[in-house]
């Protein structure tokens, strides 16, 4: 797996990249959130550390789900208002794809990108128990619950650039039996499908 160490721009601390393509690090001993910019870090917004509430996971752990070997680089926390959920960042071992598990209250989805999604597409347009199109399906998706979110803070490596307290509406829903989620972030406009994790077979991870 590629590696490339940076400093915090706010602290020092060493901060490891561990995904080519990763373009938020966020510093596990300050809080700040970075930009990758020009090879190096900027620092933005304002620094937020994630606090533990007993996760079952942590940064670098690996994860053997079937034949899916991942390791979780980063987690993005989301605020709505009944609470928050976490949503940890992981790439495969094997064959470099990049997944997602969402915790929430206990429930675990893992999670992989299906496509981005066009601009047009606005959080004003889904309606809790309506159909809608969209096109890289070939069916409708039945929309099962809508929010607006922000992002509270991150930990770790991230895909896209997030600040904390921006945006972050979300939008779910079942297509043929999946579970699919829409993630309405400034800088990640996209479509996830996904399936349930099970906390046996996630305990069984810890034995493999």
């Amino acid at each position: 797996m590629f590696t490339r160490e940076f400093e915090c721009p706010s602290c020092g601390a060493p901060i490891e990249r561990r995904f080519d393509q990763s373009k938020s690090l966020s510093c596990t001993h300050c809080g700040q959130t970075s930009h990758l910019v020009a090879g190096g870090l900027s620092m933005v917004g304002e620094k937020s550390l994630l606090i533990d509430y007993g996760s079952f996971f942590q940064l670098g752990q690996q994860l053997h789900l079937g034949d899916l070997t991942l390791q979780l680089l980063g987690r993005l926390r989301i605020d709505y208002e009944d609470g928050f959920w976490d949503e940890w960042f992981a790439q495969s071992l094997g064959d470099g794809s990049t997944w997602w598990i969402q915790e929430d209250d206990g429930t675990f989805t893992l999670f992989t990108k299906k496509a981005d999604l066009d601009r047009s597409l606005s959080w004003e347009k889904f309606e809790v128990g309506s159909t809608v199109n969209i096109t890289p399906l070939k069916e409708k998706v039945f929309i099962t619950s809508k929010a607006r979110a922000k992002v509270n803070g991150g930990e770790g490596e991230l895909p896209f650039q997030i600040v904390p307290g921006e945006p972050a509406d979300f939008v779910d829903g079942i297509y043929k039996g999946i579970v699919i989620s829409f993630e309405l972030l400034p800088d990640e406009f996209a479509l996830y499908v996904g399936k349930s994790l099970s906390l046996e077979s996630l305990l069984e991870t810890q034995n493999s």
